[in-house]
């Protein structure tokens, strides 16, 4: 008898339908995209009430049509004078959960269509809307002639000083310390015309670096007085022009000059050899890199092919130190794949592992105290978000937790508890503890104070402890803890950055602070920042709750941008597009920033501890030894995971001190971690930081 299910739709789902109602519960979707605390029987959702797609062309100086994937949408706009009517079927209500992709097409040559509203998913291009119906939404196209001239703008990045003048005549920009002049930074120009820039450096600063409308790889000078680049007005254009003070500036930590990028690095790790593997899109191969020798040079790539469209993915660590990759591209949104792979860091290879029991796309993978992985959210073989987590095993097969259906966003930020359960942080506000043993089971946490931090991040910054940061549409510039240590603990809110910023990144430095690089501080799901504020980095201090501004980058890094610690103390930044938020283009350059700590008052690179022998390996409450170089004044001994990090969220990043002695002698004893639920088995960077707050470079040592 044939299946009265559809061939992508799970054996478990299809159970989970057919069964009785049991007393497990899952939960609807509140106006903050987060789940409400009031309960639904498992198998209710397929009677889950509908909510409305309602498609619009507001602001519209030309016509259009609107269609969609599913539903049988496909409402038509006319322009008339300065009238907007519209005509067809132009709402739609869907099941809860749904995805629908829309497109909007010009009427007309030469007309553009640029969405405004309502999408909250991937944009494959300007004309694609991915809308998910957690609530009800309404999505805006706007369908307008092209323009007879475009604005071009100038911004500054890095901290230095200089001018940029331009011709044709308009632009007469000073930039002072990073920042650009009230006037003289933006004009118009007409359509189609060349306008050739010219930067020269102020006495003390040098043009570090181009970026935007094409001046990454056109733009010429860099590293000496002057520079220019001839720009094309095809759109409106933002150039950011870097200016460089010849020292670094005390305080503020340094951005080394970009490097060329293979590819867009949306997906990256740092693997336990030191090197970094980054993949984005099918049209470019995976790369692992080799980070050079010699502070300034690019380092060295190689190719590693993968198994499988794995855009998108989920990825974390097993103990070995191998990546264990979930789901990925179908070739369609929000419509996940069955597939898992393998990535050998001793190899540089991918292979293929098993299949889920259905697609995920924009998953979250977490490693357990167990050592095995769940797998959690994302867009299943229906293109419906998919509720069941999975447990990679031991042996290499899944297990299903099909009594721990739940709804969560895509990419949940997930992280193993004091007590070896998993919290799950946001974006969401409501949060949820899974029981990842058996068959799966969850409890309702607390609520967040700010709301759903959509493209935000999340950090364990010490043994339970998580700090939230940025996200939402608009964007918001608050931050807020939670200890879990004794409990499920209870949010609270922590100094606000110094700018708003979604898709931006924090990583959790070698002496337990937080950094924010990039993101944008525009509302909208992949917009350009509205100034370069957000090219400043900011630090965040536990000790003190409170927030440092810092050196600028050089350029945009937003959707699809990803950030990293080395095991050199300093920080990886690359990557942003595919696809470009407006204006700006695909980026394939990386940015590497030196903290503060690793220099002295007066902009000298301070004198480092250096570790001479570490164990490789140890075991959990283990005493260890570590040697120094000469006597060293420690303050901390740091235990830092390492990086697995996509979509603003590193899916493996947790720090935590350990306890030691031996300080100001040449040999210390350190204590391991007292247990899994502490420290995941696997691989961690072990940085020593002496007195000054100046840490060593790392040794990587495996643990369990």
């Amino acid at each position: 008898m044939p299946s009265p299910f559809p061939r992508s739709f799970s054996r478990f789902h299809a159970a989970l339908l057919l069964a009785p109602a049991i007393a497990l519960t899952i939960y609807a979707c509140d106006a903050d995209r987060s789940e409400t605390t009031a309960p639904m029987l498992l198998g209710a959702r397929s009677a889950a009430s509908k909510v409305p797609l309602t498609v619009n062309a507001a602001g519209s100086t030309a016509g259009g049509t609107i269609i969609s994937s599913r539903g049988g949408i496909s409402c038509t706009f006319t322009v008339s004078g300065t009238v907007l009517s519209k005509s067809g079927k132009c709402a739609q209500e869907y099941k809860t959960g749904t995805t629908v992709t829309l497109t909007a097409t010009p009427t007309g040559t030469g007309v553009t269509a640029t969405w405004t509203a309502g999408c909250t998913g991937v944009a494959e291009g300007s004309q694609s809307c991915e809308v998910t119906l957690d609530v009800a939404r309404t999505a805006n196209a706007v369908f307008a002639r092209p323009a007879a001239s475009f604005p071009l703008t100038i911004s500054g990045g890095a901290g230095g000083s200089g001018k940029v003048t331009s011709s044709p005549a308009g632009i007469n920009c000073t930039i002072t310390n990073g920042a650009v002049a009230t006037t003289g930074c933006a004009a118009n120009f007409a359509t189609a015309a060349t306008v050739t820039l010219t930067a020269a450096a102020a006495t003390g600063s040098y043009l570090k670096a181009w970026a935007g409308a094409g001046c990454d790889a056109a733009g010429t000078g860099k590293g000496g007085a002057t520079g220019t680049c001839a720009v094309k007005m095809s759109a409106a254009q933002d150039v950011v022009v870097s200016f460089d003070p010849t020292a670094p500036v005390a305080g503020a930590g340094q951005w080394a000059a970009p490097i060329t990028w293979p590819v867009i690095a949306i997906h990256a790790a740092l693997l336990p050899n030191g090197h970094v593997l980054t993949w984005g899109r099918s049209d470019k191969q995976p790369v692992v890199w080799t980070p050079p020798v010699t502070v300034g040079a690019a380092g060295s790539f190689v190719s590693a092919p993968e198994t499988a469209d794995l855009f998108c993915s989920g990825h974390t660590f097993l103990p070995d130190g191998r990546i264990l990759v979930a789901g990925g591209h179908s070739g369609t949104n929000s419509l996940g794949i069955r597939n898992s792979a393998i990535f050998d860091f001793a190899t540089n290879t991918f292979t293929a592992g098993p299949l889920m029991e259905n697609g995920r796309w924009y998953p979250t993978n977490t490693t357990l105290a167990t050592g095995e992985v769940v797998t959690m959210s994302g867009g299943d073989t229906a293109q419906q978000r998919n509720l069941i987590p999975e447990v990679y095993q031991a042996n290499g097969t899944w297990r299903v937790l099909s009594t721990a259906s739940l709804y969560l966003p895509y990419y949940p930020m997930n992280f193993v508890t004091p007590s070896g359960t998993v919290f799950a942080a946001g974006p969401a506000k409501t949060t949820y503890f899974l029981d990842a043993t058996g068959t799966g089971h969850w409890t309702a946490g607390p609520s967040s104070l700010f709301g759903s931090r959509d493209y935000g991040s999340a950090v364990m910054y010490e043994t339970g402890k998580i700090f939230l940061v940025g996200g939402g549409d608009p964007p918001t510039a608050t931050a807020e803890v939670i200890d879990i240590n004794s409990g499920t603990g209870a949010w609270r809110s922590v100094a606000a950055m110094a700018v708003a910023r979604r898709q931006s990144n924090a990583t959790i430095l070698a002496d337990g602070k937080v950094l924010v690089t990039g993101g944008t501080n525009a509302g909208g799901f992949n917009s350009p920042p509205t100034n370069a504020a957000v090219l400043a980095a900011e630090l965040w201090d536990p000790s003190t709750e409170r927030w440092a501004t810092l050196a600028r980058m050089t350029h945009y890094r937003v959707y699809h941008s990803t950030a990293l610690l080395l095991p050199d103390a300093r920080v990886l930044s690359v990557g942003s597009g595919a696809p470009a938020a407006a204006g700006l283009t695909d980026d394939f350059t990386a940015e590497i920033f030196t903290p503060p700590y690793l220099f002295n008052a007066d902009g000298s690179l301070a004198t480092r501890p250096a570790i001479t022998s570490a164990p490789t390996m140890v075991t959990y409450a283990q005493g260890f030894a570590v040697q120094m170089s000469a006597p060293t004044a420690v303050s901390t001994v740091t235990w830092i995971s390492l990086a697995s990090v996509t979509h603003s969220y590193n899916e493996n990043q947790r720090a935590m001190r350990l306890s030691f002695t031996g300080s100001g002698t040449t040999s210390l004893t350190v204590t391991a971690p007292a247990r899994a639920a502490l420290a995941p088995p696997g691989y961690y960077l072990l940085f020593v930081v002496d007195g000054r707050g100046v840490p060593s470079v790392a040794k990587i040592v495996h643990i369990g």
